[in-house]
């Protein structure tokens, strides 16, 4: 049987942990902006059935890849400012 390479073995629990905070943050703001800004628009008369229509991947639109990149460096910050695993006399 194939071994697994595990790709987060240097990662610690609280690195990790920093990483799903800052994520779940992220899409709580999204989520509540987005339905903010729709019930404006569905106020307004906006029919928001476009939205729900095929949109090409942020990939091919230079604004939305640069927006994608920006998003994902935040998210992942946590994994490029490791807590120090020795501060606390645990070695």
């Amino acid at each position: 049987m194939a071994r697994r390479t595990d790709y987060l073995a240097d990662v610690s629990k609280t690195d990790l942990m920093r990483v799903v905070v800052a994520l779940a943050t992220e899409v709580f703001e999204l989520r509540d902006r987005q339905r903010a800004l729709e019930a404006v628009l569905r106020a307004d008369g906006a029919d928001l059935s476009a939205l729900d229509a095929a949109v090409e991947p942020a990939a091919f639109d230079p604004d939305r890849r640069a927006e994608r990149d920006g998003f994902v460096a935040r998210v992942f910050a946590a994994l490029r400012q490791p807590v120090d695993r020795h501060a606390d006399g645990a070695g």
